[in-house]
């Protein structure tokens, strides 16, 4: 950049034809006021007032803790059990229950939490086989099968590496995985043993997949990187992902059946990707996240899903050409801003006609991303899908407050991350309330909202366990502590999963917990883990 030319070097054409000569303005004093200021004008026109990029995460606030707050706070709750070092899974993905007889089993690490008793719950161990995925009984094979994922590794902005993947050395070490990206799919009949029935690759470069959806039916969906060269604006990925299909008919060769990219995502489809106001911001999730929750099977006639998109929206699929899955729609909120991830889990409310007003609705669910709240808080959305071709955000849950006797005044400054994360799964034994959601909320704790109203959801209860970790160590409490979260509606019992192990909680708004084992009458949805102790 030369004295009298503020425009960048690369663009000296610019610089000639739009402005006027600095050396001439500064004849006069008003003249260099001016000149200094058009001069400053005309260069935010092609730079913006930050050439670099300004990028989240913001500092930290003046009146964050310095220590991490050891209280526990309740209200409207009551702790019925509580497991050490062992935490259950739930919401990510949307169904994790196995069951046989009265014994119940959840996910967790190397093992299983069996909360049969929930007064008693037990760990499980399977020895060196890790737990997690899918959890779904297969009516047609009469097993039940696991889809774990598989992915190269992540990173996490931290105090060392704040830029993340954007890091150099840290891309390339993410990129050399040489690991399965893609999923396993195991026979779990027998928990304690599981079996390994296949190994589906979604490609040899790219990320693998996250979080997928599968309940037993014919297709598994996944959300798959199966390219490096799918784009991705958050710290965390190498490269992005997009929706494929698999069909899981035998599990143990599966095949792939589709795949869908939003048009932008792929390098090289720039035109399209420039559309949109976060791209090339570096803090924003432009990736898909999870793979669509499918309220009816496609083979018995199904013809929608609701996958998210993070900033790209919550997209209505079109289902009815399994071969070529396309959007109905997409939802948006007007008011979205940079970070996190704006739609993380997308759960269709299962209510029926005595419920009028909870039908055809949706909940985004959105994921905060760094600690300390260094970007802007992401609400949960009520979507109105009735018009998969308009779906519209019709309510927005309450930003949950700290109690009145915390050593904090809001939850951004009592350490970790703070904002939703997952829900309550989708396939769970019993029927499911449509006016109750519980969601986890990192720091916050464990949060019950009542959304008889949609346009007005309410809190209603909550569970802050004490927080776990060391401040000097930063991967000890970045993430907050409550992660996951599973509702048995049959007994009316909640079940959390944090750093530190398992909680069960009761809540009068479920009703009165059933406190002793039993069997299983049906799950939230007919077809969901139908014939699963014939």
């Amino acid at each position: 950049m030369s004295k009298d030319n503020p425009i960048p070097s690369e663009r000296p054409s610019q610089a000639r034809d739009h402005l006027i000569s600095r050396r001439a303005l500064l004849k006069s004093t008003a003249g260099a006021a001016l000149g200094l200021a058009g001069a400053t004008n005309a260069a935010a026109q092609f730079t913006g007032i930050a050439p670099g990029g300004g990028v989240i995460p913001f500092r930290l606030p003046m009146g964050a803790l310095n220590y991490l707050d050891q209280g526990q706070y309740i209200s409207n709750m009551k702790v019925i059990s509580y497991l050490p070092d062992h935490a259950t899974a739930g919401g990510e993905p949307l169904m994790a229950m196995w069951a046989k007889g009265r014994q119940r089993l959840l996910p967790s690490g190397t093992g299983w939490v069996d909360v049969s008793d929930p007064t008693k719950p037990a760990f499980l161990s399977t020895g060196k086989s890790r737990i997690g995925g899918c959890v779904a009984y297969n009516t047609k094979l009469k097993k039940w099968l696991m889809v774990a994922t598989a992915t190269e590794p992540h990173a996490e902005r931290t105090p060392k590496a704040p830029l993340g993947q954007f890091d150099p050395e840290i891309h390339r070490r993410l990129q050399s995985y040489t690991g399965l990206r893609g999923i396993r799919v195991y026979d779990i009949t027998n928990p304690i043993e599981p079996s390994l029935l296949s190994e589906f690759s979604t490609g040899k470069i790219g990320v693998g997949t996250h979080m997928n959806f599968y309940d037993g039916g014919r297709y598994g969906y996944l959300d798959a990187g199966w390219s490096d060269k799918l784009r991705t604006e958050d710290v965390g990925r190498a490269s992005g992902s997009g929706l494929m299909i698999v069909d899981l008919t035998d599990p143990a060769n599966v095949k792939e059946v589709s795949r869908y990219h939003v048009p932008g995502q792929m390098m090289g489809e720039e035109d399209d990707y420039k559309k949109y106001w976060f791209a090339d911001s570096q803090c924003a999730w432009v990736v898909s996240h999870g793979g669509p929750t499918v309220p009816v099977r496609v083979e018995d006639g199904g013809t929608i899903g609701y996958g998210g998109f993070g900033h790209f929206g919550m997209i209505c699929f079109d289902l009815t050409d399994i071969k070529n899955p396309k959007p109905y729609g997409v939802a948006r909120w007007d008011y979205e801003t940079l970070g996190g991830c704006p739609y993380h889990t997308c759960y269709p409310v299962i209510a029926d006609s005595s419920h009028p007003k909870l039908q055809n609705l949706v909940i985004g669910v959105p994921e905060t991303l760094l600690s300390d709240c260094r970007e802007p808080y992401k609400s949960i959305q009520i979507v109105d899908v009735k018009n998969p071709r308009e779906p519209r955000v019709i309510g927005v849950f309450p930003r949950p407050k700290p109690p009145a006797d915390a050593p904090y005044a809001d939850f951004c400054l009592s350490r970790g991350r703070f904002g939703s994360h997952n829900i309550q799964c989708w396939v769970a034994p019993g029927t499911a309330r449509p006016d109750i959601v519980v969601l986890s909320f990192f720091n916050a704790g464990i949060r019950v909202f009542d959304i008889s109203e949609p346009t007005q959801p309410r809190e209603v209860a909550y569970f802050i366990p004490p927080r776990g970790g060391k401040l000097e160590d930063y991967a000890t409490w970045f993430r907050g502590d409550s992660e996951t979260v599973f509702i048995e509606w049959d007994r009316n019992l909640i079940w959390l999963g944090t750093h530190a192990g398992s909680y069960c909680l009761s809540c009068p708004a479920l009703g009165e917990p059933v406190l002793e084992p039993r069997v299983i009458s049906h799950w939230t949805r007919p077809h969901l883990n139908a014939g699963w102790d014939a």
